[in-house]
């Protein structure tokens, strides 16, 4: 019984990590590609502030997609229970 109640911690612990680390990598990811983008083209911080946006806005809605997910496997689990 107390080692079932831990595993649920812990799987609520990883989800909370996998979003955290799937908004940070989408950001980190497109700093660097904005970043190299103003290096292309010769402009200060366009292209680095555009895709930091970009890159926000697309993890938040990753992460959340992968979310749901996951509290849909967690529902159908308990159900099957």
């Amino acid at each position: 019984m107390k080692k079932n109640n831990i595993v649920k911690e812990l799987n609520k612990l990883n989800l909370v990590t996998i979003f955290g680390a799937t908004i940070l990598g989408n950001v980190i990811i497109s700093y660097f590609i904005g970043n190299f983008l103003d290096k292309i083209f010769n402009t200060e911080k366009l292209f680095t502030i555009v895709f930091l946006f970009f890159g926000a806005i697309s993890g938040l809605y990753n992460a959340i997609r992968q979310m749901l997910k996951e509290v849909e496997k967690v529902d159908r689990r308990e159900k099957g229970d």
